[in-house]
């Protein structure tokens, strides 16, 4: 069986650094059914995903914290030298009513080095919003070792998001795009549903829900009406559009050309993205340098855009993916965001996670392990 627990950065960090193999919880029902030999996923409180995966070596059970801090090591527990142990310091995360009632535990565990894989990018857009289709693109991600995949569609699938588009209509190509039958098909009620669904369903992993929002400056109002009420794990914000240009399609370049220079293009497009993550709507932001897909080598350097994003990210608590699709999709060297945004983003202590941008199940998980590696987790 597989637990995921949220922790503190400091006994976390105790965790990771090894000082710390033993932790205290509540024996309450969820965690009287773990046995030696379970996983237990310990996530960074401030950033669920930095986790430390580790195999549960044994559990020892008290009817409460002092039995147990008169029997185990508390520096195994998480103390320092400096500290002075107490077993009333347990009484700031459990009331004592609930301690008398179920009891504790000392749950000893092996800290693995395994990097947590998680796919943040996931799409139905090319089948039905059913049961069976997602469950199939998480066969698809077990089978590939992932931990957790995050799956969420385009707003251009559902009615509700139909005028933020309008502005793309001047152009016939884009007309098109936006007329064929898979756009604007769906209601967010029928998403919701098939959510609800899915997560009464006992799953292998950990499978969250959220949305991929096209921004803009001039949609920012209608997003947040619409968005307002809804309840989700994530949303993912994307620049999918220089000025009314969509620039990842197989006309963009023209019409791109037509209308901007290369420089004036991602110009453009890192404003428009910084304003997205400023605009307080969204939890993440899409792969943040995809415009190179399409329109590549700038004149002039990119950096000071780069020490803005990575400043607006922190500020507003945004978690940045690493997408791999740019490499698999798209042909580019780079497996997700540029060496440099990436070096930015370390810098600035960027949260950020790996993304495949699959778009059918066979693709669930593309190139993750390799996204992840260049996190730096």
């Amino acid at each position: 069986m597989r637990y995921d627990m949220n922790l503190y950065d400091g006994p976390f960090d105790c965790f990771r650094n090894g000082s710390k193999d033993i932790e205290l919880r509540l024996n309450d029902e969820k965690r009287s059914r773990i046995r030696p030999g379970d996983r237990i996923f310990f996530h960074r409180l401030s950033n669920a995903y930095d986790v430390v995966k580790c195999i549960v070596s044994d559990i020892r059970r008290y009817a409460d914290f002092r039995q147990l801090y008169e029997k185990e090591d508390l520096f195994r527990c998480g103390y320092g030298e400096d500290d002075h142990p107490s077993y009333e310091d347990m009484y700031e995360y459990y009331p004592k009513e609930e301690i008398e009632r179920y009891g504790v535990l000392a749950i000893e565990v092996k800290v693995t080095d395994e990097p947590y894989l998680v796919d943040g990018h996931v799409h139905l857009e090319h089948g039905p919003l059913t049961e069976e289709y997602v469950m199939s693109f998480i066969a698809e991600a077990q089978k590939k070792g992932l931990d957790e995949i995050d799956i969420l569609d385009h707003s251009h699938r559902f009615q509700e998001f139909r005028s933020c588009y309008d502005h793309l209509r001047r152009y016939p190509q884009q007309e098109e795009w936006l007329s064929r039958p898979s756009k604007f098909a769906d209601t967010l009620e029928d998403y919701d549903s098939l959510i609800r669904k899915v997560k009464q369903r006992d799953l292998p992993f950990r499978v969250r829900f959220g949305l991929e929002v096209c921004y803009t400056e001039d949609t920012e109002e209608i997003l947040r009406d619409i968005l307002k009420d809804r309840k989700y794990d994530f949303l993912t914000g994307s620049v999918h559009s220089v000025g009314d240009i969509l620039y990842d399609m197989s006309f963009s370049e023209e019409l791109l050309k037509q209308e901007y220079s290369k420089d004036e293009v991602y110009r453009l497009y890192y404003e428009r993205l910084i304003s997205c993550v400023r605009s307080s709507l969204f939890t993440r932001i899409g792969h943040p340098d995809q415009i190179k897909v399409t329109v590549s080598d700038p004149a002039f350097d990119l950096s000071q855009y780069y020490e803005k994003l990575a400043e607006a990210l922190i500020e507003n608590g945004v978690i940045a993916e690493n997408n791999s699709g740019c490499h698999w999709r798209y042909g580019l060297n780079d497996i997700g965001n540029s060496d440099e945004l990436l070096q930015v983003f370390r810098e600035h202590h960027v949260k950020m996670i790996a993304a495949s941008d699959a778009h059918d199940p066979k693709d669930a998980g593309s190139f993750i392990a390799e996204a992840t590696k260049r996190i730096g987790r």
